[in-house]
C-alpha cells in the first residue's frame, strides 16, 4: 500500500515540474486596489527575504511617507540546510547553521537599510527555521520545547533576538507577538495567508491570529487593526515566473475565489527598482533561487483579506462563499474556510479526500463542525478535526484532535487534561461529516481556532486552513 502511495508522491513530483514550467494562468477580474497605510503598520514575516519579496514596496511606500513601519523576522533561517551547504561550501554542523542565521539577520537589516528603514525597526525573534509548525502542533507548552534538528538547540540563540534564551515553544512565541502587538498598538498588521504551503509561513499566521484574538479580550481600549495577508509559498504561483518587473502580479488560480479578498499594492517603477535592489542584499538565497525571488519583483503587490467569523447563535443566515451548504438545513451555518478542490494529484486521486471546505454552527452550548469531500470516498478515508480553543483568565489551550474513522465513529487524537469527551457525537451524510462538540468540554471558550485534514492508508492527503471563529461576539 505504501508502495503506491510513493509512486503516487513520484509523479506529483513530476507533475509540479510541468506546472513549474507550464503554469495555469489564474483568471479574475479588476482587483480592489488598498488604501494607504496608515501609521502603525506591522509586517510579520517567518525568514529574512520574505519582508521584500511580499510588501518590500509596501514597506518603502510607508517609510517615503514617514509612516515608520516595523518589521518582525520570526525564525533565524537556520533551518534551511541546502542552502547553507551551498553558502559554506560544505558540511554544516550546528554551529555553521547558526552563522548562517546571523549572516541572514544580516541581510534583512542590509535590504531593509536600502527601502530607507533604520536597524531599531526591525524586531528579531530567533525562533526555529522549518520548525513553527512544530511549536503550534506539538510543543506548546514552555516547559516542553521543541529541538532544532540543524541546531541542536531549544533556546533562541541568537543574542539580538528580542529574548535570547526563550524556549522554543508556542507559547512562548505567542506571548512575544503579543508583547509587540500590545506596546506597538498597529492600524495595520501585515502577515502570511493561511492557505500558504511552507510550514513556517502558516504556522506564522496561525500564531498572529490567535494573538490578535486573545487581545480583543484581554487588552482595555484595544482597537482591532486591519489585517492584511500576504502569500509567498503555492507551489504553482507565481504565474509566469521570471524577472517581469512591469506585469502585475494575480493570485493563484486556486486561491482566486473564495474566502479571500484580493487587493492590490500598485508601485511605482522607481518602487519596482527600489524592491529589486533590497533583493539583492539576500545573496544567500538568490545564489540558489534567483528566479524564482526576481517572480515577485512586479508592478505591483498582492494583499488578501478574510472576514473574521462569530458565531452568535442568532437567526440571521451567514453568508456563504460558494455553492455547497450542510444537509443540515435547520441551522444557520457559516462556512469559516473554503479550500481548493483537486489542487494535488492526491486529491485528483482520491477525490473522497479532497476536503473542500468547513462550516460551523453554534447551537446552544454545541459546537458544530461539518466538513464535505468532493466526493464520495472510494477507499478508507479518516477525517481529523483540528480545535485549539481560548478561555479567558487561561489563554490558548493545548490543541484537540479528534478523527472520524471510515466506519462513521469517532477516536480522540489528543485533548487538553482535565477536558471532557464523553458526549462528543459524529454524524455522516453523504460526503458530510459534522462533528458535535459540546462547549462545555472545552471549559466554555471564548473563541476556537479549527482546521481539517484528511488521510487516505495513514497518509496525509489534505489539509485546509486555519481559521479564528469567535464564540462570543467579539
Amino acid at each position: 500500500m505504501r508502495r503506491r502511495w510513493w509512486i503516487m508522491a513520484g509523479f506529483l513530483a513530476i507533475l509540479s515540474s510541468w506546472s513549474y514550467f507550464f503554469p495555469k494562468q489564474p483568471r479574475l477580474g479588476p482587483l480592489a486596489r488598498l488604501d494607504a497605510a496608515p501609521q502603525g503598520t506591522v509586517v510579520f514575516v517567518p525568514h529574512s527575504d520574505d519582508e521584500v519579496v511580499a510588501a518590500g514596496g509596501l514597506l518603502a511606500q510607508l517609510e517615503a511617507q514617514g509612516a515608520e513601519p516595523r518589521v518582525v523576522l520570526a525564525t533565524g533561517g537556520d533551518g534551511f540546510k541546502v542552502g547553507a551547504e551551498i553558502f559554506h561550501r560544505g558540511r554544516v554542523p550546528p554551529e555553521r547553521m547558526l552563522a548562517y542565521g546571523r549572516h541572514r539577520l544580516g541581510e534583512s537589516q542590509a535590504a531593509l537599510a536600502r527601502l530607507g528603514l533604520p536597524a531599531d525597526r526591525l524586531t528579531f525573534l530567533g525562533f526555529p527555521d522549518q520548525g513553527l509548525h512544530r511549536l503550534w502542533v506539538e510543543c506548546w507548552q514552555v516547559d516542553q520545547p521543541c529541538t532544532s534538528p540543524t541546531t541542536q538547540v531549544s533556546r533562541v540563540p541568537y543574542a539580538e533576538a528580542l529574548h535570547n534564551g526563550a524556549p522554543y515553544a508556542g507559547r512562548e512565541l505567542l506571548g512575544e507577538i503579543i508583547q509587540i502587538l500590545r506596546e506597538t498598538r498597529p492600524a495595520v498588521v501585515v502577515y502570511p495567508h493561511p492557505n500558504e504551503a511552507h510550514v513556517d509561513h502558516w504556522a506564522l499566521s496561525n500564531f498572529v491570529s490567535a494573538a490578535l484574538e486573545e487581545l480583543r479580550r484581554t487588552e482595555p481600549d484595544w482597537a482591532p487593526p486591519a489585517e492584511w495577508l500576504y502569500l509567498v509559498h503555492r507551489g504553482d504561483w507565481p504565474t509566469p515566473k521570471g524577472h517581469l518587473p512591469t506585469r502585475s502580479l494575480l493570485p493563484p488560480a486556486a486561491l482566486a475565489e473564495g474566502m479571500t479578498v484580493w487587493h492590490e499594492n500598485p508601485l511605482t517603477p522607481e518602487q519596482v527598482e527600489l524592491k529589486e535592489e533590497a533583493l539583492k542584499a539576500y545573496r544567500s538565497q538568490t545564489m540558489l533561487m534567483s528566479r524564482y525571488l526576481q517572480s515577485f519583483i512586479r508592478a505591483n503587490e498582492l494583499f488578501g483579506t478574510i472576514d473574521r467569523i462569530k458565531l452568535t447563535g442568532g437567526a440571521e443566515p451567514y453568508p456563504s462563499h460558494t455553492d455547497e451548504k450542510p444537509p443540515w438545513r435547520d441551522l444557520n451555518w457559516a462556512q469559516v474556510i473554503t479550500d481548493p478542490r483537486a489542487d494535488t494529484v492526491a486529491r485528483e486521486v482520491e477525490r473522497g479526500a479532497d476536503v473542500i471546505g468547513v462550516w460551523a454552527v453554534r447551537d446552544g452550548g454545541t459546537l458544530s463542525l461539518a466538513a464535505p469531500m468532493a466526493a464520495r470516498p472510494r477507499r478508507p478515508v479518516e477525517i481529523r478535526f483540528y480545535i485549539r480553543a481560548f478561555r479567558s483568565g487561561q489563554g490558548w489551550d493545548d490543541l484537540a484532535g479528534i478523527s472520524v474513522l471510515p466506519d462513521g465513529t469517532r477516536r480522540v487524537e489528543q485533548w487538553p487534561a482535565g477536558a471532557g469527551q464523553a458526549e462528543i457525537r459524529v454524524e455522516v451524510q453523504g460526503n458530510w461529516v459534522r462533528l458535535n462538540l459540546p462547549l462545555s468540554a472545552m471549559g466554555d471558550p471564548q473563541a476556537v481556532m479549527i482546521n481539517v485534514e484528511t488521510r487516505a492508508d495513514d497518509v496525509l492527503v489534505d489539509r485546509t486552513a486555519w481559521r479564528p471563529v469567535s464564540l462570543d461576539g467579539r
